[in-house]
């Protein structure tokens, strides 16, 4: 039995002794006085992300549009050049918005076939919120 009980009390002290070792992070509130982050920066991502819950998403449903988005993030983020691999030079990567920044060409690429519809309902969003296609 005190084994037990020591045993509970050395885990107890592992717990709050890791949660003690965290530093605090510092948060800024948001100019809409609902929201934290902890960069001021990201302070405008709030709005948008609600604009397109409400306005894209249909109020935070998983549809069609929310299907897209992702596919368009992932083929945007894992996309690369063959060209310059053969050569071995970096083939780029990384969600850098590329597909939306070039469109007319990104999306006839035949994995991104279908992407140019997503594409164009986003820019509406990006537009009012002043926001750049890399940072969606």
């Amino acid at each position: 039995m005190a084994f037990k009980l020591l045993s509970s009390f050395v885990a107890l002290v592992a717990v709050v002794g890791a949660f003690a070792a965290v530093p605090l992070q510092r948060r800024v509130a948001c100019p809409d006085g609902v929201h934290t982050a902890s960069n001021a920066a990201c302070c405008q991502l709030f709005a948008i992300r609600e604009d397109l819950q409400k306005n894209l998403f249909d109020g935070g449903q998983c549809n069609a549009e929310a299907h897209e988005s992702l596919r368009l993030t992932f083929h945007d983020a894992i996309a690369f050049s063959p060209a310059l691999e053969a050569q071995g030079t970096f083939g780029g990567g990384g969600a850098d918005g590329s597909i939306a920044i070039f469109s007319k060409i990104e999306t006839g690429f035949h994995p991104n076939i279908g992407l140019d519809e997503i594409v164009e309902k986003q820019r509406p969003f990006l537009e009012r919120h002043n926001l750049g296609v890399a940072d969606l």
